[in-house]
């Protein structure tokens, strides 16, 4: 291929990329640090017009489809005749198998695992056009009564864009893994209106760490992908609300009930999603690439009795939040939801459950408030107040991520007079739902695949010390103990493991090991007078069971052993600690 005439700027035709004369000329203007936050702006900028334009995509998609002259998908859809329910979802389903079957692999897959995979496991590494393409296709299979969240799309698409952008111009793998947190966090931002909730969402759930150093980055891409989509769709909080006030303690007890309520349910939601998961991975793989057509055809027969499972459930869940759904609809919608979406999910329909997740909780939240003010009538808050809580409620216990679940629920809203309960409630099923189910929402797919990425609590709050590994010290012997008796107790020993010397009270005194034996007595004529406390190694530093585990790790790195003995304070033997496990549980 000739090259560009001078001082031309040509794109890659083959990626489409501009080419690296231009990127030359960009690297060599801009140092290393001025360029990554001139990246950083960039990934904002980008995450916000991408976020403008895939919601453009899916209003005119509805309105197409639907025949409705307003905004809201439900509107239209209760307007629209059974049999249009019922063949557009079916369309739906026919369009993703359709682009699955072209491309020749399924679009099925978590979106927030995957970035969260490649930030952590990928070096910040995302297939560009793949991501692209999939968050076009969710956006129309949403806009056509998948049962999945539009976020799916606008995450996709930003945290393509921050890995695009630090591969152009060949950013090192930190700062790559920065990129694609703040292109993903600033999806959720414009898609939301919530730059607060989206940065602490990337800092919390997609980094694991709230440092200073990842702060501003976030901060500045999700500022930026606001202002766009707030100048170029609207500036109101995601739910207009009546104002709600839950102030007495009484309501704060009922929000302390809700959150373990929701927190048992959230557990459920992120079960539910992975069972169904499963159980669709089991299918021949002839019938995967089908699956999608399958599962909005099931979305489609639902519809026909009523729309409210399809799309993103925005509408249903202000309708919870002012009080408007019937309590028969507000106990039955929610698993009815969740059963849907796991099962698209699961059949490859790509989207978010984001959303899903939001409309499962205001419900559950709304029946709650509905019951208590069956049983406590005039004395308790509007149920509009309590689907609010539910919304937080699940969204901490799904992600297990309160600090961001708390905030994104306040800037959707506006509503700050519910803040206290809103905390009590998102913590409180944040603690139940980790504890009925260790994964969260995304960690749980990558937990499949043996994919360990850091907690968003210190490590020093989780790990459990030397004592969880603790080994029982089998073999011990007397000093007295004659070297031949020694030799036949290190040789039966397996292997990496010790002999320890120890008193009558079995405090220890030394540690044998069949190395330091070999040559350590030249003159066999002294092998008979030889016993253990003149060949043990009295220079080894036990552990004690209050260390760490990163304090254990340092032990090891002073010394060759395989093994440390493990004591008391007062020097009695407890057992060892192997450093093949501590490598397999520690985290340093």
């Amino acid at each position: 291929m000739p090259e560009p005439a001078s001082g031309a700027v040509h794109p890659d035709l083959r990626t489409g990329a501009p080419s690296p004369w231009l990127r030359r000329i960009l690297q060599g203007l801009l140092g290393q640090e001025r360029r990554f936050w001139v990246l950083v702006v960039g990934v904002g900028l980008i995450s916000g017009l991408g976020a403008v334009a895939l919601l453009a995509v899916l209003r005119f998609t509805q309105h197409l489809f639907w025949q409705s002259n307003t905004e809201h998908f439900l509107e239209g859809a209760l307007a629209s005749p059974g049999w249009r329910r019922f063949l557009v979802p079916v369309l739906g389903g026919a369009l993703v198998t359709l682009v699955s079957l072209v491309v020749g692999q399924p679009l099925r897959g978590h979106g927030t695992a995957g970035i969260i995979e490649s930030i952590w496991v990928k070096s910040g590494r995302l297939p560009f056009p793949r991501a692209l393409l999939r968050g076009f296709v969710s956006i129309l299979a949403v806009a056509l009564g998948a049962p999945l969240g539009r976020e799916g799309a606008l995450l996709q698409t930003g945290a393509a864009s921050g890995s695009a952008l630090s591969g152009w111009l060949k950013l090192g793998p930190g700062q790559a893994r920065v990129l694609v947190a703040c292109g993903a966090s600033a999806g959720i931002a414009s898609a939301y209106n919530v730059p607060i909730g989206a940065a602490l969402f990337g800092l919390e759930v997609l980094l694991g760490s709230f440092a200073l150093e990842l702060f501003g980055p976030i901060v500045v891409s999700c500022v930026v992908a606001t202002l766009v989509s707030r100048t170029l769709i609207a500036d109101h909080p995601s739910y207009v609300i009546p104002h709600y006030a839950l102030t007495h303690p009484r309501e704060l007890l009922l929000a302390l009930m809700l959150g373990v309520l929701v927190g048992g349910a959230s557990a459920l939601y992120v079960r539910g999603i992975n069972f169904t998961s499963d159980l669709l991975d089991r299918l021949p793989s002839w019938l995967t690439p089908f699956m999608p057509l399958v599962a909005m055809t099931v979305v489609g027969l639902t519809a026909i009795a009523g729309p409210y499972l399809m799309g993103n459930g925005y509408d249903s869940v202000n309708m919870a939040l002012h009080g408007t759904l019937p309590l028969t609809l507000l106990l039955i919608l929610p698993l009815a939801k969740l059963a849907v979406t796991s099962l698209c999910a699961g059949a490859g329909v790509p989207g978010g459950l984001f959303t899903p997740s939001l409309f499962f909780g205001a419900l559950l939240g709304g029946a709650f408030g509905m019951l208590v003010e069956r049983a406590l009538p005039g004395g308790a808050a509007p149920s509009g107040a309590y689907a609010l809580l539910g919304m937080g409620a699940v969204l901490a216990g799904t992600t297990h991520a309160s600090v961001s679940a708390v905030l994104m629920i306040f800037e959707m809203t506006g509503d700050y007079d519910l803040i206290l309960p809103l905390m009590l409630a998102a913590v409180v099923a944040a603690v139940v739902s980790r504890r009925l189910e260790p994964e969260s929402l995304y960690t749980s797919v990558l937990a499949k695949r043996d994919v360990r990425v850091p907690a968003s609590v210190p490590h020093w709050l989780r790990e459990e010390g030397v004592r969880s590994l603790l080994s029982p010290a089998t073999q011990r012997v007397p000093p007295s103990a004659p070297f031949d008796e020694v030799v036949v107790l290190l040789l039966e020993q397996p292997a990496g493991a010790d002999l320890y010397v120890t008193d009558a009270e079995g405090r220890l005194l030394g540690v044998i090991t069949l190395d330091a034996l070999k040559g350590h007595l030249p003159d066999h004529s002294l092998l008979q007078a030889t016993v253990a406390a003149d060949v043990m190694d009295t220079g080894v530093q036990p552990i004690t069971p209050d260390l760490s585990l990163s304090e254990v790790a340092a032990r090891f790195g002073h010394t060759e052993l395989d093994r440390l003995p493990v004591v008391d304070g007062s020097r009695r033997l407890l057992g060892s600690l192997s450093k093949g496990d501590l490598l397999k549980r520690g985290r340093f």
